[in-house]
């Protein structure tokens, strides 16, 4: 995945070096990976959040690909440095950085001020730079369905999707239950990833069951 930053040479105040490849995660924490069907290959996570969060980059029909912690800035003055968790390319061709926080962490006043520096320094070279925290993203019902939709319609196909919503607009109130497609002849996997991706819509807010209206 293509930055604007060039890696080959060096920068005002900082330089660029290749991630190293996550093997083992942060303290008390373990390496999770995700398998992502946008990008075709198993990204790396150092927390059970930044796996969420995969979850919830692949269910944004906006991003068309994400990469985990594409590059590490060096700052030459401070040597310190900094890996992005995340980056993403938008369908539109735009790039967004993300740093996914726990609520507690993106409280904290030295990364508040290394926030600060972050987001000069993006915007300076065309990135959009942006910190997600938990809350916003991982609402324990709907990330536990969207968890569930993801996984076990992974090898779905959308083929269906015409059939499955001429059945609904055959019904009275436009909807009906996941069982009763079932019966339809649709497969678990291919209800699953209709609903995952959109093309068929459930209320995320509550429990999903095989009584679950879509519509």
């Amino acid at each position: 995945m293509v930055t604007p930053f060039d890696r080959n040479e060096p920068h005002s105040g900082y330089t660029l070096e290749p991630s190293k490849p996550l093997a083992f995660g942060k303290p008390r924490k373990l390496v999770t990976f995700v398998a992502s069907r946008k990008n075709q290959v198993s990204i790396g996570c150092e927390s059970l959040l930044e796996a969420d969060f995969c979850i919830h980059l692949e269910y944004q029909a906006a991003i068309a690909a994400y990469q985990s912690q594409p590059f590490t800035i060096c700052f030459t003055g401070s040597k310190s440095r900094y890996t992005p968790d995340f980056l993403a390319t938008m369908v539109d061709g735009g790039q967004v950085v993300y740093e996914v926080k726990s609520c507690a962490g993106a409280r904290n006043r030295r990364w508040q001020t290394r926030r600060a520096v972050l987001e000069q320094l993006f915007s300076r070279n065309g990135l959009r730079f942006e910190c997600v925290e938990e809350r916003q993203f991982c609402h324990p019902v709907q990330i536990q369905n969207l968890r569930t939709l993801y996984h076990l319609g992974y090898n779905g196909s959308l083929a269906r999707v015409p059939y499955m919503l001429r059945l609904l607009r055959e019904q009275t109130q436009r909807s009906a239950s996941i069982t009763f497609l079932l019966k339809q002849g649709v497969s678990q996997a291919d209800i699953t990833c209709a609903l995952f991706h959109q093309r068929l819509h459930c209320n995320l807010q509550r429990p999903l069951n095989l009584l679950s209206r879509v519509w």
